[in-house]
């Protein structure tokens, strides 16, 4: 089998190609496609290198599946591009994913979205992590949810992170006042995470739609504020609930409990990004606290959001497109 990843070079990239020697694809031939810039450069894959090629119009002749982990504009130029050499088509990039007819997938969430779809879309990295942690709860029904995230800086990207290190460093060299420190442009919490439309920044439309869709709710239901926190990995989500039954902590733990993607922490035990980073595979959760009266459940969760937020779910699309 013939798999192309598309954006190898990157940070959700990189870990897939990390991830797949121990899929059931680890027999197949991997093709690395990254910009010109990257073309020629050898990158660490199992236990020897790949040659990263340019990413060109003939670049999936024989491919059976690509992965795609690069921008909205390249993706929406590619992935036609590869579907019509015959490839089936896993999307990271938000070119595809509230297309009507292109499933946006969460695996083990909603598995039945898939059908025989050959172009599956791979949600926003706070998505994935939001909706593991509220599908357990969909049985009692969900009158309306409110969400804020705290989405790590890896999530913007390579540059991202290395602008982060370099003005780090600069602001503890050249600042060593605490309150100095805080105004530091890498060191502060920001709820402005991409750009403002209207009164809502693009991170949080992405949350709202995208969940509604998975879910089967109504966007207007779900609330969202999105920070950018100075984190390098590990997105985290604070989320109130208004269910539609009369629950208790039992039945919620009970529910939250039979997911085999969470991880639900006892009570008194609080998650942070460093259980993101430790429990890579699943979704954190914890701080749960029910009001039976309210038919109200607040809890805090934390995934890998390059891991089990994009490469890992990726992954995992795949592996059902091909059965």
């Amino acid at each position: 089998m013939r798999i192309a990843v598309v954006g190898a070079t990157g940070l959700v990239g990189e870990v897939l190609l990390g991830l797949l020697p121990e899929s059931r694809f680890a027999d197949a031939e991997i093709v690395a496609l990254a910009s010109a810039d990257s073309a020629g450069k050898r990158i660490p894959y199992a236990n020897g290198e790949l040659t990263v090629s340019e990413l060109v119009s003939d670049s999936f002749a024989g491919v059976e599946l690509a992965f795609f982990a690069i921008g909205d504009e390249l993706s929406e130029r590619f992935v036609p591009q590869a579907l019509d050499a015959g490839a089936q088509v896993v999307d990271k990039s938000n070119a595809f994913r509230l297309s009507e007819g292109v499933p946006l997938m969460v695996p083990g969430v909603n598995d039945d979205a898939l059908g025989d779809a050959k172009l599956a879309a791979n949600p926003n990295c706070t998505t994935i992590g939001f909706v593991h942690a509220i599908a357990p709860l969909m049985r009692f029904g969900i009158e309306e949810v409110v969400a804020a995230t705290y989405q790590a800086i890896s999530g913007a990207g390579r540059d991202a992170v290395s602008g982060f290190w370099e003005q780090a460093a600069q602001a503890l060299q050249d600042e060593p006042d605490a309150y100095s420190i805080a105004a530091a442009d890498a060191l502060r919490t920001v709820p402005a995470v991409d750009d403002l439309v209207g009164d809502e920044h693009k991170e949080e439309t992405k949350l709202r739609l995208e969940s509604a869709k998975i879910l089967g709710l109504e966007a207007e239901r779900i609330f969202a504020t999105a920070v950018r926190v100075p984190v390098l990995v590990g997105h985290c989500v604070a989320v109130h609930l208004r269910l539609c039954d009369e629950i208790d902590e039992a039945k919620v733990r009970d529910a939250l409990g039979e997911s085999p993607t969470l991880q639900v922490l006892p009570t008194g035990e609080t998650p942070t990004s460093a259980d993101a980073v430790k429990h890579r595979d699943r979704v954190v959760v914890g701080r749960i606290r029910v009001r039976p009266q309210q038919r109200t459940v607040d809890l805090f969760a934390v995934a890998d959001n390059l891991h089990i937020g994009a490469a890992l779910n990726g992954l995992r699309i795949g592996e059902m497109m091909c059965g």
